[in-house]
């Protein structure tokens, strides 16, 4: 993830906390991902976005998932937590990787959903898109994407019926007390301060940027 004031604020927790176990946010982009990445980085969680290497998925002949999980090495074991996508796609095969890992579904109103992808993403081409989706046209293919949304939920949710422990199922704009559902699911001290929303937007307007951008780039220096 992009430096942010909450992966200054969570430095101390990560640097004196015990090592946590791995948590993963599966939902859908435009689900308040980017916010469950910051308000895991001020729990103190080393958090991982989006996969770069996503990006060479029209150049590869092997299985896409397969590619991607290929991808996966190193990253896994640097990180505590991981949203953004590809991580969504491969919920199943992280939990039988990570058993004991904590899965986080973000879910939002499927009518506000399917306008934000339309906003933000329009009819450009993304290559996860592309894998998810089949096309590029969130306008044309309003249905489809409707419809894929709704399945990744559908499907989430009942495969971790049989072990609700590892899956928490949360609304960031409809849960007015996100910070105790996710505090108590992680077992880890709620902050006092308000629930984080990401505003990218805004995000490369801000004087500290460069100074968060050093101060990560040293946390994670080898």
């Amino acid at each position: 993830m992009k430096p942010s004031t909450e992966f200054l604020l969570g430095l101390r927790r990560r640097l004196f906390s015990k090592p946590k176990t791995k948590v993963f946010v599966i939902g859908f982009h435009k689900t308040g991902t980017s916010s469950m990445g910051r308000a895991l980085q001020l729990l103190g969680y080393r958090v991982c976005g989006s996969l770069k290497e996503g990006i060479d998925l029209d150049k590869i002949k092997i299985a896409p998932k397969s590619f991607l999980l290929k991808n996966t090495h190193g990253v896994l074991e640097t990180y505590d937590a991981f949203q953004d996508t590809p991580w969504f796609l491969m919920y199943k095969e992280l939990y039988y990787t990570f058993p004991n890992a904590k899965f986080i579904l973000t879910i939002r109103d499927e009518d506000q959903w399917i306008k934000s992808v339309q906003k933000h993403f329009g009819k450009n081409s993304f290559q996860y898109h592309d894998y998810i989706y089949k096309s590029n046209d969130a306008f044309a293919n309003e249905k489809h994407y409707r419809e894929i949304y709704n399945k990744h939920n559908i499907a989430c949710k009942a495969f971790f019926s049989e072990n609700k422990k590892n899956l928490l199922v949360i609304d960031l704009q409809k849960d007015v007390n996100k910070w105790e559902l996710m505090c108590n699911y992680l077992n880890v001290k709620q902050p006092i301060v308000n629930f984080p929303y990401a505003n990218k937007a805004n995000y490369s307007s801000k004087w500290s940027s460069k100074l968060k951008k050093k101060i990560k780039k040293f946390y994670y220096k080898k």
